[in-house]
């Protein structure tokens, strides 16, 4: 069977109850054209000596709250305490909730991708997507095919 050359493959989204999660992280207003750049200065406060305490806990970002000039995003580590040395490092309580996840393989500059993905499912599953989403960042590898984002969008839930 011949395999198909230069398509996309289809992003796989499932509805799911997602759990809560707590870590340690920085909360901050970004306009959108300074998220890059801030991501990464927040990244580099957090994993500055003292900031945390030891251990090991994947990556995340929280986003809520998107306006036009930009969003409220929570830069951390699950599964880790503040250190103490920077007082902006805090406690992050990553809420549970019914979300749409998708999970992204490869470059982050390329997300946009799998959150169009969920955008579309969202859609055509006639559900109403929250201002609020997280990324879940996988072990680092070499070969970006194999870099793993798990991607989370909240759900409205109608009662």
């Amino acid at each position: 069977m011949a395999k198909d050359v230069g398509k996309p493959a289809m992003t796989e989204t499932h509805v799911i109850d997602l759990e809560p999660h707590s870590g340690a992280g920085i909360e901050m207003f970004t306009p959108w054209q300074d998220m890059r750049a801030n991501i990464r200065k927040l990244f580099d406060r957090v994993y500055a000596p003292g900031a945390l305490t030891p251990g090991h806990g994947h990556n995340f970002i929280m986003y809520r709250d998107d306006t036009k000039e930009g969003i409220t995003m929570t830069v951390g580590v699950l599964d880790r305490q503040p250190g103490g040395v920077d007082p902006e490092v805090k406690p992050a309580h990553i809420p549970g909730g019914r979300v749409m996840t998708a999970t992204h393989w490869g470059d982050y500059g390329k997300m946009k991708t799998t959150y169009d993905a969920i955008e579309a499912e969202v859609k055509a599953r006639g559900l109403k997507a929250l201002p609020k989403s997280l990324e879940i960042y996988g072990d680092w590898y070499d070969d970006p095919a194999k870099v793993r984002t798990d991607i989370y969008v909240y759900l409205a839930v109608l009662i």
